[in-house]
C-alpha cells in the first residue's frame, strides 16, 4: 500500500506567493525525533538551479536515519542559498525524501523613477542588485538605504528612496527605485554661542559644513550633509583640546529647516572651560629607557599648554621607541589627573612592552598594474629582521609618496602567524589610481601675450614606476616642445636615470630671437635620506635670427654647447605639488666646454622654505642665486646671461626689465637693450591662504626683490602684489598683479600675469 508521510504538516516554510513581503521561515518542529530511514533523495520544482547544487548543500544522505534536527538544518541550508521562495519536504514511497522548492523570480529590469539631479549610471554604481539577478527583498531594502545615503552626501538632505516590485510573468519581475529628491538643503547660517577663546571665523574654518558663499557653485560648499555635520562636532572638540581646553563641552547642535525646505539654520552651544597647562609627567610600567631620555624626547612638556594632538604624537613616538627595539606589541597608555584647585593636569605614561617580534612575509595586494618590486623597493623593512615601528611607518610614507595609489588607500597590516606568534607578516593593501595626466590650458600675460600649454604624462609607465612625458607650450613669442623619460631605479639599483629631448623657439627678447634644439642625459644616486646627487650631460644647438641689437655677435650665439652639470638636492617638503611645510635646497655647478663651440662655468644655489603659520595660512619663501664665469676669456652667449622680470621672478616688472642695459641707435632711434648679467640673485616671499577650500581657490600676497648684473654693482629691485590661484584639474592657474617699488623711468607701473604651474 503506497503511503505518504507528509512532513509538511510538521515543517512549513510556506508564505504568500508574490506578496513579496519579508520572508520568515518558520520551523514548526518539536523535540528531536526520528522520522524514517532515507533510501533516496529527490528535488522537485527547480528550473534554473542545478539539482546537484542543492544536494551538495544538505547533510542528509541515503542510508541515514532522518530526524527532526537533521531535517531542520537541511531546510535552513537550502533556504540560505537565497534562490527559493518556499521549501517543503515530505516522505515519498520506498523511503524517498522529497524536497519541493519554488524558485524566486528573476529581476528582468531595474528602473529609476524621479531622479533628475543624479543620472541612472551614477545611481547604479551604489546598488548591489543587478539586472537578471534573483530577487532578494533584503538587498532591495539595503539598496534603497544606500541610495538615500548617497543623496544625503550630495547635499539632498530631504531625499527619500523606496522600491516597488512589479510582476511581469510568473518567473520575472521589474524593480523600480522611486526617488523623491527635493532641492538641496543649503546652510544659511551657523551660529556659535559661548565661545570666548576663539572667534566664530576660526571655529567655522575647522568645520567641513560651511555657509552658502559666493563660490559655492564651484565647490559644492554650503550643502548640508548629516554625516559631515556630526563629524564637525568632534572636530570642534578636538580643536579645543589641542589648545588646552581639556573640559570642552559642545552641546547637541540645533538644526532648524526653513518652511520652504531649502535652508537650514545651525546653532552650536559651546562651554569652553578653563585652559589647562601640563603639571608633572611621570612614567610607569616596563621601562626600557631612563626617564630623563624619555622626557627629553617629548614634545609636550611641563608648564606648557596641554594639547591633545601633541600628546597623540608623543604616544606614537614612545610606542615607536619600543617597537624599534623589536617589541611590536608594545602598548603605551596615558592617564590624565586633573590637579584639584588648579587648571593643571598631570600626565602618566604606562608601558607594556609585550614580547619581541620579527617581520615575516611581506605581501602586496591590490596592485593590478604596479609591479610588486615598485612597492618593495620603497620599503625599509625586510623579511626576517627584527620588528621596527619607525621603519614600518617610513615604508608606508614612502609608498604613499610614490603617488601611484589613491589617497589614504595605502594600508600596512601586521598579521601574527598561527604557528609563530612572534612573527608578523606584513600585508600591504593599495588601491591604484590613474597615473596618466592630460592637461590643456590657455592664458594671457602682459609679458608673453596669449599662450597655450598642453602635456601628456604617465607617472607609472607600464607599471614599472617610470615617468614618460610629452609637452608643448605655444605663445606669440615662445614655442617649446619636449619629451622626457625617467627611470627612478635603473636596473633595480638605487641609480636614477633619464633623458629629455627638446626644441625651443624664443622671440621674447627685443635684442634677437633664437631657436634651440637639445638633448640631456642624467643620472642620480642617493647619498643620504631624501638627498641625491645628479650628473647631467646636455648638448644643444642654438641659432639666432631677427637681430635688433647690433652689438650681438652671431659667432658667439650660434653653435653647439656641450655641458656637464652636477647638482646636490635635498627635498624635505611634505607635498611636492602643494607644500605647506618643510624645505628644499639644491647646489649645482655647470661647465660648458666638453667639446662644442661655447665655454662657460656656472654655479647655482636654490633654497625654498615652507611653514604653516596658523590654520591654513602658509608662508612660502625662495632664495635663488647664480653666477657665470668666463673660461679662457671666451665670451658667454647673451642667451645664457641673466635678466629678471616677468611671471617667474620679479612680478612687478616686465620681461627683461632688470639687467645691465645699453642705449644703441638703431635706424635713427635710440633703443635700450638688456645685455644680461653674469650674476643674479632674487628672493620671493609669499603668504597663501584658501579662499574657497573645496573649489581649490587661494589668495596670495607677495614681495619680490632681486637684481641681475654683477655682484659689485648689485641693486635690489623690489615689488609687491596680490593674486588668486586655482588648483584646477589641469594644474595651478595663477592670476597675479605686481607693482614695482623702485621702478625706473622706463618701467611700467604694474604688471598682470596669468600663468600655469606652481611658482616654486
Amino acid at each position: 500500500m503506497k503511503q505518504y508521510f507528509v512532513i509538511g504538516a510538521i515543517l512549513s516554510l510556506m508564505f504568500s506567493v508574490f506578496t513579496l513581503q519579508k520572508v520568515e521561515a518558520q520551523v514548526l518542529l518539536g523535540p528531536k525525533k526520528k522520522l524514517f530511514r532515507v533510501q533516496s533523495i529527490e528535488i522537485r520544482g527547480q528550473k534554473k538551479v542545478e539539482k546537484e547544487a542543492i544536494l551538495e548543500k544538505i547533510g542528509t544522505r541515503p542510508g541515514m536515519d532522518l530526524d527532526t534536527h537533521i531535517l531542520r538544518r537541511d531546510i535552513e541550508k537550502i533556504y540560505s542559498l537565497k534562490y527559493f521562495e518556499t521549501v517543503t519536504a515530505e516522505e515519498g514511497p520506498n523511503g524517498a525524501l522529497i524536497f519541493t522548492v519554488k524558485e524566486r523570480p528573476i529581476i528582468s529590469k531595474i528602473i529609476f523613477d524621479g531622479n533628475s539631479e543624479l543620472d541612472n549610471d551614477e545611481l547604479k554604481t551604489h546598488i548591489k542588485t543587478k539586472d537578471f539577478s534573483i530577487l532578494d527583498i533584503n538587498s532591495l531594502k539595503q539598496d534603497a538605504e544606500a541610495l538615500q545615503k548617497h543623496y544625503e552626501e550630495k547635499g539632498f538632505y530631504l531625499a527619500y528612496v523606496d522600491y516597488r516590485i512589479k510582476e511581469v510573468s510568473p518567473e520575472n519581475v521589474e524593480v523600480t527605485y522611486q526617488v523623491k529628491e527635493f532641492d538641496k538643503v543649503r546652510v544659511k547660517s551657523i551660529i556659535i554661542l559661548g565661545n570666548k577663546a576663539f572667534s566664530d571665523p576660526v571655529l567655522k574654518d575647522i568645520m567641513e559644513t560651511r555657509e552658502e558663499s559666493l563660490f559655492s557653485f564651484m565647490s559644492g560648499s554650503g550643502n548640508f550633509k548629516e554625516f559631515n555635520f556630526q563629524t564637525d562636532v568632534e572636530r570642534l572638540k578636538y580643536f579645543y583640546k589641542t589648545k588646552g581646553h581639556l573640559q570642552i563641552n559642545v552641546g547637541t547642535p540645533e538644526v532648524t529647516v526653513s518652511e520652504d525646505k531649502k535652508w537650514v539654520f545651525i546653532t552650536i552651544k559651546v562651554n569652553e572651560g578653563p585652559k589647562f597647562t601640563v603639571n608633572d609627567i611621570s612614567f610607569q610600567g616596563e621601562l626600557l629607557f631612563p626617564e630623563s631620555d624619555l622626557l627629553a624626547k617629548l614634545k609636550l612638556r611641563s608648564n606648557e599648554t596641554y594639547s591633545e594632538e601633541t600628546l597623540r604624537q608623543d604616544i606614537q613616538m614612545l610606542t615607536e621607541l619600543y617597537q624599534d627595539e623589536g617589541y611590536a606589541f608594545a602598548n603605551v597608555l596615558r592617564t590624565l589627573h586633573v590637579v584639584p584647585g588648579a587648571n593643571k593636569v598631570d600626565i602618566e605614561y604606562s608601558f607594556e612592552k609585550g614580547k619581541m617580534a620579527y617581520f615575516g612575509k611581506i605581501i602586496v595586494k591590490g596592485n593590478t598594474k604596479t609591479r610588486d618590486k615598485v612597492v618593495r623597493r620603497e620599503l625599509k623593512i625586510r623579511e626576517g629582521t627584527r620588528f621596527s615601528g619607525t621603519d614600518l611607518r617610513k615604508s608606508r610614507e614612502n609608498v604613499n609618496r610614490l603617488g601611484f595609489f589613491e589617497q589614504g588607500s595605502v594600508v600596512f597590516n601586521t598579521v601574527p602567524r598561527k604557528d609563530k606568534d612572534d612573527v608578523l607578516d606584513v600585508e600591504i593593501n593599495v588601491k591604484e589610481r590613474n597615473t596618466g595626466q592630460i592637461s590643456v590650458g590657455a592664458g594671457y600675460s602682459t609679458a608673453t601675450g596669449a599662450f597655450m600649454q598642453a602635456s601628456i604624462g604617465q607617472n607609472n609607465f607600464m607599471g614599472y614606476g617610470q615617468n614618460l612625458s610629452f609637452g608643448l607650450s605655444l605663445s606669440s613669442t615662445n614655442k617649446t616642445y619636449n619629451i622626457g623619460f625617467t627611470e627612478p631605479y635603473l636596473f633595480d639599483t638605487k641609480w636614477t636615470a633619464g633623458f629629455d629631448i627638446y626644441s625651443q623657439s624664443n622671440e621674447t627678447s627685443n635684442s634677437f630671437s633664437y631657436k634651440r634644439n637639445g638633448l640631456d642625459l642624467r643620472v642620480g644616486h642617493p647619498i643620504a635620506e631624501y638627498t641625491r646627487v645628479f650628473v647631467t650631460y646636455r648638448i644643444e644647438d642654438t641659432k639666432i635670427s631677427a637681430v635688433n641689437d647690433p652689438t650681438v655677435n652671431p659667432a658667439v650665439e650660434n653653435g653647439l654647447a656641450s655641458v656637464v652639470r652636477t647638482s646636490l638636492v635635498q627635498d624635505m617638503r611634505d607635498n611636492t605639488f602643494e607644500p605647506s611645510s618643510g624645505y628644499y635646497w639644491s647646489l649645482a655647478a655647470e661647465y660648458a666646454g666638453v667639446g662644442g663651440d661655447k665655454k662657460w662655468y656656472k654655479s647655482e644655489a636654490d633654497a625654498r622654505y615652507f611653514n604653516n603659520i596658523v590654520g591654513d595660512l602658509v608662508f612660502r619663501s625662495r632664495l635663488f642665486s647664480s653666477k657665470l664665469e668666463l673660461v679662457n676669456d671666451r665670451p658667454v652667449p647673451r642667451a645664457e646671461k641673466f635678466t629678471l622680470g616677468g611671471a617667474r621672478n620679479l612680478r612687478g616688472y616686465n620681461y627683461e626689465a632688470i639687467g645691465p642695459k645699453r642705449n644703441i641707435v638703431v635706424n635713427g632711434f635710440t633703443q635700450p637693450f638688456n645685455e644680461g648679467g653674469l650674476f643674479t640673485a632674487f628672493t620671493q616671499l609669499e603668504f597663501e591662504h584658501p579662499l574657497a577650500r573645496e573649489a581649490g581657490l587661494k589668495w596670495v600676497v607677495f614681495f619680490d626683490a632681486g637684481d641681475a648684473g654683477s655682484i659689485d654693482q648689485f641693486k635690489a629691485y623690489m615689488d609687491y602684489g596680490f593674486g588668486l590661484r586655482w588648483f584646477s584639474p589641469i594644474g595651478v592657474l595663477r592670476f597675479e598683479f605686481g607693482y614695482p617699488l623702485n621702478a625706473g623711468p622706463n618701467d611700467a607701473g604694474s604688471q598682470f600675469h596669468f600663468d600655469i604651474g606652481q611658482l616654486f
